[in-house]
């Protein structure tokens, strides 16, 4: 996936999330008849996290296996919709504490130059192909980032990258601050190739996820 294309696809859908405002889903199934609506305007499966306490509109009903299985020391949960016995071939994956409120900045709230200087950051310690600042809704900013099929690495110690490690396959990241302050991680698994459709439903999800 291009990273310039994942980001025409995500402009895309900011735009139209602004458009439509807050319009509720039309036939989002519920886990229980006590779960909210989210706001955004996307069909499908209606799931209500009973351990961790959020709603979030999915493509289908999900098997849900905790986060520390796929990533040791973490909090969560991987809401799978396709895999070949262990290997997950399609996935989102929602990560609670995900960042420090203390040390991150809110993204609401960051001007132009703080927004640079941030990313400029992330970029430097993290092997994304690109991020960027998105409206996840029309209240709420999040950083969305495009992990890379190539990184350069310094085995070394010189200062100076000399190998070229390639990735598998990529992933569509999203951070952001819940509406009641939790910090959470949405994670996109696309295996072998991140799909452009994929990135879709999961820019849709997003935009769908409430805590409770």
């Amino acid at each position: 996936m291009n990273w310039k294309k994942a980001m025409l696809t995500i402009g895309c859908l900011v735009v139209t999330l602004i458009l439509i405002g807050g319009v509720q889903p039309a036939e989002a199934k519920k886990d229980n008849a006590a779960a909210a609506t989210p706001a955004a305007a996307v069909e499908g499966y209606l799931y209500t996290s009973k351990d961790y306490g959020y709603t979030i509109v999915c493509p289908q009903k999900p098997h849900v296996i905790p986060a520390n299985l796929l990533m040791e020391g973490k909090k969560g949960e991987v809401l799978i919709f396709d895999n070949d016995g262990y290997n997950i071939k399609n996935a989102w994956l929602v990560l609670t504490d995900a960042f420090d409120k203390k040390k991150t900045p809110d993204f609401n709230k960051m001007n132009a130059a703080e927004a640079k200087k941030y990313l400029d950051g992330i970029m430097q310690s993290n092997p994304y192909e690109g991020a960027m600042v998105v409206n996840l809704n029309k209240n709420n900013k999040a950083i969305y980032a495009l992990t890379a099929k190539e990184v350069e690495l310094d085995t070394d110690g010189d200062g100076k990258p000399d190998v070229t490690a390639k990735a598998d396959t990529q992933m569509a990241i999203l951070f952001f601050r819940g509406n009641k302050g939790g910090c959470y991680s949405l994670q996109l698994i696309d295996n072998p190739e991140l799909r452009e459709s994929e990135i879709v439903k999961f820019q849709n999800g997003a935009m769908t996820f409430q805590e409770k």
